[in-house]
């Protein structure tokens, strides 16, 4: 954007908030005049969403050990872990509460976790006026 100096892109990135606020909003508004009336914006139509598809390891670990081609680790590898559903689990196991069973969790995990980096994000700097 060579049209936009550098001196200028803090105003400009002042508006960012505004500008996907307003873009939300139409698009929000478009999609509901269009599930009323297909016709209601012209050059603009719903598509469909699609579907997703979802399984439950537990169902899926059984039908595919009860297979006899795989190990238990050939399936454990295919899977992906989120820490998050099995906290309650390990709160109502240990008596701990959610926030001391997500520590424990951590702690005993922190062995066999990946951690990569997010991408750094823009922020408003609170110390410059």
């Amino acid at each position: 954007m060579e049209w936009l100096k550098d001196k200028d892109l803090a105003k400009a990135m002042e508006m960012v908030p505004f500008a996907e606020a307003f873009v939300k909003a139409v698009k929000s508004a478009v999609k509901e005049k269009l599930k009323e009336n297909p016709d209601a914006v012209p050059g603009y139509k719903l598509r469909g969403g699609g579907s997703m598809t979802s399984y439950d390891a537990v169902e899926v670990a059984k039908v595919l050990m009860d297979s006899g081609l795989l190990k238990i680790e050939d399936i454990h590898k295919a899977m992906r872990f989120s820490m998050v559903p099995l906290v309650p689990i390990w709160a109502d196991t240990t008596g701990m509460s959610k926030a001391e069973a997500r520590k424990d969790l951590v702690s005993r995990l922190s062995g066999v976790a990946d951690s990569k980096p997010k991408s750094p994000a823009v922020v408003k700097d609170k110390n410059v006026s």
